[in-house]
């Protein structure tokens, strides 16, 4: 599995509440972030695949 995604401490709050008995800080910017639509992409186990996708995802960023 490849994940493309950014790790902040809040998008895991619970996790991180579990391993260290607290909840990390939350930036106002991030209320309700759980509530947002989830992005993703089911691609067949192949490496040349998922390369031609990263390529066409990073190509239509840089537009």
């Amino acid at each position: 599995m490849i994940v493309l995604e950014t790790a902040l401490p809040v998008k895991f709050a619970e996790i991180i509440r579990e391993a260290l008995g607290h909840e990390p800080s939350r930036p106002k910017r991030f209320d309700g972030i759980e509530d947002l639509p989830r992005r993703f992409k089911v691609l067949p186990a192949d490496g040349q695949t998922v390369k031609t996708y990263v390529a066409e995802i990073l190509h239509g960023a840089a537009r």
